[in-house]
């Protein structure tokens, strides 16, 4: 397959991906009304590192690169809850 294909394939892979960061960000802030609504705080750091723990288990990749991706995503939405 020539590299222009496969780079248009990685550019429609990206959508995808940002679409499904979108979405994930619009339910934490449903979670964060919800936390705001019933006096529970925004950070739980036992949720979290199962968070990281089931997804290291769900793939090969590399578990610091997992964890880096995810924590920036989670710190994001902690900021928008």
């Amino acid at each position: 397959m020539p590299i222009t294909e496969l780079r248009s394939k990685i550019d429609k892979i990206d959508v995808k991906i940002l679409r499904l960061i979108e979405e994930r960000v619009e339910v934490t802030k449903k979670i964060g009304e919800a936390k705001r609504k019933h006096n529970l705080p925004i950070e739980d750091k036992g949720r979290e590192d199962k968070i990281h723990m089931r997804l290291v288990s769900k793939t090969h990749l590399n578990k610091k690169l997992i964890r880096k991706i995810f924590t920036t995503m989670i710190d994001y939405c902690k900021d928008n809850e």
